[in-house]
């Protein structure tokens, strides 16, 4: 297992702990993150852990999105696992349910 500042990798899937808040500032800081675990490993499997997260705004959104885009482009996935209630329904309205789903309910 590799572990970064806030991502664990096993296999070939990578564990992203997201923030209390997620913003703009901390998407860029995920976003930074995932790129440099892909970089290191084959990931083909990306999951956002948001067991901390109480507030996200549409930059983590943005973000998410656009890692759906990078991994799906290469036949991977995404998921999400340990999402509040505020946090999901922030998720549901954006669409997101339709393209991502919960990593606990596949395993």
């Amino acid at each position: 297992m590799e572990n970064g500042k806030n991502y664990k990798v096993r296999g070939n899937v990578l564990y992203v702990l997201m923030p209390k808040e997620v913003d703009h500032h901390s998407s860029l800081e995920i976003k930074a993150e995932i790129a440099e675990a892909r970089g290191k490993r084959c990931i083909t499997r990306l999951v956002f852990d948001f067991a901390k997260t109480d507030f996200m705004d549409s930059s983590g959104i943005g973000m998410i999105l656009g890692r759906y885009k990078e991994l799906t482009a290469v036949g991977g996935e995404v998921f999400v696992e340990h999402v509040s209630p505020r946090v999901s329904k922030i998720l549901e309205m954006s669409g997101i349910y339709r393209l991502i789903r919960n990593w606990e309910a596949e395993m």
